[in-house]
């Protein structure tokens, strides 16, 4: 298990992004150049109106800087410590745009469906520059 901005590891949190443009941005930010390979795909996934998805209350000072910085960690941690199902988050690369921070060890994640699912194919000009950086 590892640990991420929004959580601590040991403490299991599955971070989806509301989009697939936001959730391929996230994925080259956060994962090394060997690891976008074609083993990546994307769920598309539905809720239903009834379950609660919460909003990150009063974000930090620098809640995106990185690296990140323990505020946040604990913000989702303790989220997901006190029985939350889905937490609300401003992405850190385009903060208009949002992250969902589901916890996989609430009874209703049960209800989460995976519609479809793809692969997640990038194209290479947008790995091509990352090693030098």
């Amino acid at each position: 298990m590892f640990c991420g901005r929004w959580n601590k590891k040991g403490v299991s949190m599955l971070y989806t992004s509301q989009s697939v443009s936001l959730a391929a941005l996230e994925t080259l930010a956060n994962l090394s150049i060997n690891k976008l390979n074609d083993s990546l795909f994307v769920a598309e996934i539905e809720l239903s109106d009834t379950l609660k998805i919460s909003d990150v209350e009063d974000l930090p000072k620098q809640w995106n800087v990185h690296p990140h910085t323990s505020s946040t960690v604990s913000i989702g941690s303790d989220f997901v410590k006190s029985g939350g199902f889905c937490l609300k988050v401003p992405s850190a690369i385009i903060p208009k745009e949002y992250n969902y921070l589901f916890n996989p060890g609430h009874e209703d994640f049960g209800a989460v469906k995976i519609i479809d699912t793809m692969p997640l194919i990038l194209d290479n000009r947008l790995v091509r520059y990352k090693a030098s950086f």
